[in-house]
């Protein structure tokens, strides 16, 4: 009779697995699935509560991993051009301007890129490539390349059976807390655009009391400060001000909420009401609305095989030149 056997792939997948959870935080936790449906884990954030580094508290923060392992993986160089913006039209490059990016390719089904882009974009999926010959592991936000360099480079990718994706081996997971940055920023993802949506929804509302939208909604100074009061206390309890100290526009916003709600506690003269909201709706969450057109734009493209995130993602000392 023949006894129980462990088949080549499922060695790698625990060799896989070993590395992922030796590479990040011990206090993140990483929740493995079962059957294989595109999604290999779930990798929830967690921080530590005491300085004696005893107690751990869920950020409630995590991201999707879609965990490969090989053992004869390619490395190779891929050259990329300056571009135009890719989210506002089709892909046109300055074959004149470029630079080369060390990566690591790896070949995906379609099946499972197409699963991936049915999920959206507010939960981000981590293709996670794991070199069971050296343990090195590279990532790359298969949602993010799907919107910034699957779909412009290859408008009909779905009718192919796989493509080859290209992982910067820039984005090496190592135990230090400036290669976790990536993994934060992530986590954020969904608080992010929970934000985005209500900053969207207060600048429309302060428009009404300046009586500049469709539908005016006029109502009294007293009533005027409590709802831009009420807007600012509720923007300053969203989850997203921390641990986005890599991105000054949030830095610049938070402070900027931080002064207002200081200013209306101080008192507002009812004489400066127009130009009271003015402040608020050109100034303000002007700026607050605009952090999801940043991030649309650059944000997603951090730490893409992409010329622009080859100037973005990495520290100085990092970069790869031509």
């Amino acid at each position: 009779m023949q006894k129980k056997r462990r088949s080549l792939n499922q060695v790698k997948e625990d060799i896989s697995i070993r590395v992922l959870r030796e590479k990040l935080p011990k206090e993140w936790v990483v929740h493995t699935y079962g059957a294989d449906y595109g999604i290999d884990c779930v990798i929830e954030l967690f921080d530590f509560v005491d300085d004696d580094q005893k107690t751990t508290e869920t950020l409630g923060e995590n991201f999707f991993v879609q965990l490969k392992s090989s053992d004869c993986i390619s490395y190779t160089t891929r050259r990329v051009y300056s571009r135009g913006n890719v989210s506002k039209g089709a892909l046109h490059e300055n074959k004149d301007d470029y630079k080369e990016i060390e990566v690591a390719k790896f070949q995906l089904d379609m099946s499972d890129i197409l699963t991936i882009q049915s999920m959206g974009i507010a939960i981000p999926v981590l293709l996670i490539l794991v070199d069971t010959n050296t343990e090195k592991s590279f990532f790359v936000c298969l949602n993010d390349y799907i919107d910034k360099i699957l779909i412009p480079e290859d408008p009909s990718y779905f009718k192919k059976t796989s493509k080859t994706i290209y992982i910067p081996t820039a984005n090496e997971i190592l135990d230090n807390e400036d290669s976790l940055v990536a993994f934060r920023a992530y986590g954020k993802r969904s608080k992010m655009y929970g934000a985005f949506s209500l900053f969207n929804y207060q600048l429309k509302e302060i428009l009404r009391l300046q009586g500049v939208a469709a539908s005016p909604h006029l109502i009294s100074f007293e009533d005027t400060i409590s709802m831009i009061k009420t807007f600012t206390t509720i923007s300053l309890k969203q989850d997203i001000w921390s641990g986005h100290e890599f991105w000054q526009p949030i830095q610049w916003s938070h402070k900027e909420l931080i002064e207002l709600e200081k200013a209306i506690n101080e008192g507002i003269d009812p004489a400066e009401k127009e130009q009271f909201l003015e402040y608020c709706s050109h100034y303000i969450w002007h700026r607050l609305t605009n952090l999801s057109n940043m991030y649309e734009e650059l944000v997603r493209e951090w730490f893409m095989p992409s010329y622009l995130a080859l100037l973005t993602s990495y520290p100085p000392e990092e970069k790869t030149s031509t």
